[in-house]
């Protein structure tokens, strides 16, 4: 049988159970993603948004099985789809630190879906590829600051406990940076959010404790 019929869209399910069973397979058998990717060249929506969840899911436990299909999965960021949209940059999000050259060329792209994609969860995890993005080292930490430093003001503040968190990679592999990040985090110590508040005083304490 094959495994995308098995997927959640195949089978008239309407809950992920499908997508978990295949992942679990792909897990075992890495071979069949080679399967998963070909359900991401047909017409039929749901079942492209059921592979690339796959994707994901075999992505948190073994990213480097994923890896290889990350230009499989850029066109997806394209889509009017938003399920799909958000499943690719969740994945891609957990393929950063394999494909660091792939993403450098791509940054700008990912910085425009921050900017304009209407949908919160896909402009999460274009943050949160950046975020990851800056724990690969220097050069890629100083190329993501200026983005995640311009999200702040975005989209209402909606992302800025996540970009906090991020900095603290920037602080890491950047310590220049340390100084004018501290000023950052002391803007948003005070914040309504309780998220946004918390994530800035663990920012301010990893920089005065130095544990960044």
């Amino acid at each position: 049988m094959s495994i995308l019929s098995k997927l959640s869209s195949q089978v008239g399910e309407k809950t992920e159970e499908g997508n978990r069973t295949a992942a679990k397979e792909c897990l075992q058998h890495p071979s069949l993603l080679k399967e998963i990717n070909e359900g991401l060249n047909t017409d039929n929506k749901a079942l492209i948004g059921d592979c690339t969840e796959v994707f994901t899911k075999v992505a948190e436990e073994k990213p480097e099985y994923v890896a290889p299909y990350f230009e499989q999965l850029l066109p997806l960021l394209s889509s009017q789809t938003t399920r799909i949209r958000w499943e690719a940059i969740h994945a891609i999000s957990l393929l950063t630190k394999h494909v660091p050259e792939q993403i450098s060329a791509y940054l700008p792209f990912i910085h425009k879906l921050i900017r304009t994609d209407k949908s919160t969860i896909v402009r999460d995890y274009s943050i949160q590829t950046i975020c990851n993005y800056a724990d690969i080292g220097r050069p890629q930490a100083l190329a993501a600051y200026p983005i995640l430093k311009e999200s702040l003001t975005l989209w209402e503040g909606k992302h800025r406990a996540r970009i906090l968190t991020g900095l603290l990679n920037v602080c890491k592999h950047a310590p220049d940076c340390i100084l004018e990040i501290r000023g950052i985090a002391e803007e948003y110590k005070e914040d309504d959010r309780s998220s946004v508040k918390k994530a800035a005083r663990i920012l301010i304490k990893a920089i005065e404790t130095g544990s960044v």
